[in-house]
């Protein structure tokens, strides 16, 4: 019952989309889609050049580290070798960056996770999140803002660099705050709530079986929601921004209690991985987990086997829900992964990582096809120096 409820809700969205789409004239005259003048946009040959622009200049922040784990500055545009699908591109600009001296300085964004959190682990990390921000008596080095996320979605305070400020806005945040508590599957089913995609086009969640499949699609749905709102919002910040993500991450809905995705949702989340691939990647946003070492434990949070968090679907027959993982977001930003108790020395450590870095970029080819996957690869001659940046993009022509 809970099935076909959800699903009647889906076709219902996807049917107004549809309606939505269609011209008083096509619903009046009966006229088809295919047989409508299309409307033509004006644009003068510098908006035609700037939109091409934006589609394929493709800027990269990258991170080098040596073997001590610490930035390894001084490298020369020489030192790198970028690949894009395997194939050697020639740079268009570079920059070492120092991230106290730029012209827009990284922020920082810390989110505490209450929905796919516990109450032990919401009260831990609260505690090392006032560890961090009262370990020096000191300014913070960036604008930090601190946000939580719960049943109503995110709320995130503004960005300071007072410690004793974003501590006291903290409490207030994180007051009363609990676990999320999930609804019954017929008040979800009645309520079905589709994640957001690029532009009308609603993107499904996965089809339950049981009670624990409906209570993790909507801990999935809100989380992957609420990543999609933050970077949406960052588009027009300027400055680099870093998301550092404080908890274990949301289900991947691979697990027993879900049916096979059907075409259309794969199709749907194929929508959903592109868009916020872009968005993150045009906002410059990097998105950093942090989380006690049970974070890949859970089965509801474990990958496929054989897949690399760097790799997304080439196509939407190959998207899951899996894909929209958070280990595998932050790492295809170019962010890390940590796993340790210590979490007030991991939010240090993802603030150390922009003191230092460089700025990249590159013009793509158009592609054949809207979407298509390309692997980004970065390269750095010297040894012993580990690189972390976007792993991937979706080209467009």
């Amino acid at each position: 019952m809970a099935q076909s409820r959800w699903l009647v809700a889906l076709l219902c969205c996807i049917a107004a989309s549809s309606m939505g789409q269609q011209s008083p004239g096509q619903a009046e005259s009966g006229q088809s889609p295919a047989a409508a003048s299309p409307v033509l946009i004006p644009r003068s040959h510098e908006e035609r050049e700037q939109r091409f622009r934006n589609l394929h200049h493709i800027i990269l922040n990258v991170l080098a580290v040596d073997d001590s784990n610490a930035p390894a500055t001084g490298l020369k545009p020489q030192d790198f070798v970028l690949m894009d699908n395997g194939h050697p591109q020639q740079l268009a600009s570079f920059s070492e960056v120092n991230g106290e001296q730029g012209v827009a300085q990284p922020h920082f964004i810390l989110i505490l996770d209450a929905v796919n959190n516990t109450s032990r682990s919401i009260a831990f990390e609260i505690k090392e999140i006032g560890k961090y921000l009262t370990s020096s008596p000191g300014r913070l080095i960036y604008p930090t803002s601190i946000a939580t996320l719960t049943s109503s979605g995110i709320k995130t305070s503004q960005p300071s660099v007072d410690r004793s400020a974003l501590f006291d806005e903290s409490k207030t945040l994180f007051k009363n705050i609990r676990p999320y508590e999930c609804k019954s599957a017929l008040d979800d089913a009645a309520h079905a709530s589709p994640l957001s995609g690029h532009g009308d086009k609603n993107i499904g969640i996965s089809i339950q079986k049981t009670d624990d499949g409906n209570c993790l699609n909507q801990k999935f749905t809100l989380s992957v929601n609420a990543l999609s709102d933050l970077a949406s919002a960052q588009k027009n910040v300027p400055g680099r921004v870093i998301l550092i993500w404080i908890g274990p991450g949301w289900p991947l809905l691979t697990g027993p209690e879900f049916h096979p995705d059907t075409a259309e949702i794969k199709a749907n989340f194929f929508d959903h991985i592109v868009q916020l691939s872009r968005t993150l990647r045009e906002a410059q946003v990097t998105v950093d987990a942090v989380s006690s070492p049970d974070m890949f434990r859970k089965p509801e949070l474990q990958s496929g086997p054989g897949k690399s968090l760097a790799e997304g679907p080439l196509t939407e027959k190959q998207a899951t829900a899996s894909d929209l993982s958070l280990p595998a977001i932050a790492t295809q930003s170019g962010g890390r992964v940590f796993e340790s108790k210590n979490i007030a020395a991991q939010i240090a450590r993802c603030v150390a990582d922009v003191q230092a870095y460089y700025a990249l970029s590159f013009d793509s080819v158009p592609s054949s096809d809207p979407d298509e996957y390309h692997s980004l690869q970065v390269k750095v001659n010297k040894p012993g120096v580990t690189v972390f940046t976007n792993s991937l993009y979706y080209a467009e022509p």
